[in-house]
């Protein structure tokens, strides 16, 4: 749902007049409070179990998303996106992230790449339906389409869903059968840190920054690319397929990266991962002036992409194990949240102040290095060889 609000957001400050901090500032609340709320349901989800957290925040989702369509005021986007969406999607990736990582301790890179190839295809599909939407019935009717589809395909996947393989008698995929007693602490919350025991490491704080930078630079570019494009001239249907590649790109490397983080470890890969990020920035800051570049861009750009959710499942459980997965990967979830916050709010103050993006390219760029940074000290430190 989130891959849409580019789609949006001319057509929505363009019927109200309204500037590109608005809306961007909308996103931003948005973020923080997903964010936030993202860490109770992960501690909720390690309580309940992930399928009663998704159908509760299923509703939230429908109310808001209809709501939507009857948009007149700010204050009402800030109540319908900001309040009623942001806690209807709260559930989409502590809950389910640390669900896979109980269900598997071997080929977990493998799963997440699969499990998550949804995630990255509704980002290539959504835009531009939405955009096609929009055209033929307004950005209202969209609204209320989107939501009929929307909550159906969540509450029907949510019935299927169980906390962990104890709840059906069964062991994790890759524990052997004498490690029984093992999962049987594993499924006792014996297995790992807690919350506030990761808090005392160090590298759970440079996790935190890694995420804070990929949040700041994904959250400023999956808002505000299709308004760039579309100020450089290029089409909103263009625009909105360009947007789609980028979840293509992140579709089609979900099980490479997955299968690469089980080989070399998810630090290692993390690395890699960042590195494309921060060649995809220096490339839109450099030469993202035409169709063409864009495209190149978007593709590259999803590669590094797709790392973000492989990173967030992996990334926790391999340093803290599985005792409080749900909450340490919804408190670092917030971290990215947070520099999507951020991100969002000054990439549309910066257009809103100088008339184009070019600084916030700038800004983007230098946030990219120090997520890279950020990355390599996790992967050649000293906690390194723990994978």
């Amino acid at each position: 749902m989130t891959s849409t609000f580019s789609v949006f957001f001319k057509p929505i400050s363009t019927e109200f007049g309204w500037g590109r901090t608005v809306l961007a500032t909308v996103y931003s609340f948005y973020m923080l409070l997903n964010g936030f709320l993202g860490v109770i349901m992960g501690k909720l989800s390690d309580k309940f179990g992930p399928r009663m957290v998704l159908l509760v925040c299923s509703l939230f989702l429908g109310l808001g998303l209809a709501l939507m369509s009857t948009v007149h005021t700010v204050w009402q986007t800030y109540v319908f996106y900001g309040l009623l969406i942001s806690i209807g999607t709260s559930a989409n990736i502590s809950p389910l992230e640390s669900t896979i990582g109980r269900w598997f301790t071997k080929r977990r890179g493998l799963m997440i790449g699969i499990c998550l190839m949804g995630m990255s295809s509704g980002g290539m599909v959504m835009p531009p339906i939405a955009n096609w939407l929009i055209s033929l019935y307004g950005w209202r009717t969209a609204y209320i389409i989107l939501d009929i589809v929307i909550l159906s395909i969540v509450v029907s996947a949510a019935l299927f869903l169980k906390r962990d393989p104890a709840q059906m008698g069964l062991l994790p995929y890759g524990y052997a059968l004498q490690d029984e007693e093992k999962c049987k602490a594993s499924s006792k919350h014996k297995d790992g840190f807690s919350l506030g025991e990761a808090f005392q490491k160090a590298e759970f704080w440079f996790a935190c920054l890694l995420f804070f930078c990929y949040g700041f630079i994904i959250i400023s570019v999956m808002t505000h690319i299709v308004p760039y494009a579309t100020d450089i001239g290029i089409s909103s249907t263009i625009a909105s397929i360009i947007l789609a590649c980028i979840g293509g790109a992140s579709t089609a490397t979900r099980i490479p990266e997955g299968l690469m983080a089980d080989r070399i470890g998810v630090r290692k890969a993390g690395i890699v991962l960042t590195s494309f990020m921060v060649g995809s920035m220096l490339w839109l800051l450099m030469e993202g002036r035409q169709a063409w570049t864009l495209f190149l861009f978007a593709i590259i750009f999803g590669v590094a992409f797709s790392g973000l959710d492989i990173l967030l499942t992996l990334l926790p459980s391999s340093l803290f194990g599985v005792r409080a997965l749900g909450a340490i990967i919804g408190f670092m979830n917030f971290a990215f949240t947070i520099g999507g916050a951020v991100g969002s709010s000054i990439t549309g103050l910066s257009f809103d102040l100088t008339g184009d993006y070019r600084a916030a390219l700038l800004l983007c760029t230098a946030v990219s290095g120090v997520a890279l940074i950020a990355s390599w000290v996790l992967g050649t430190g000293r906690w390194a060889n723990h994978d």
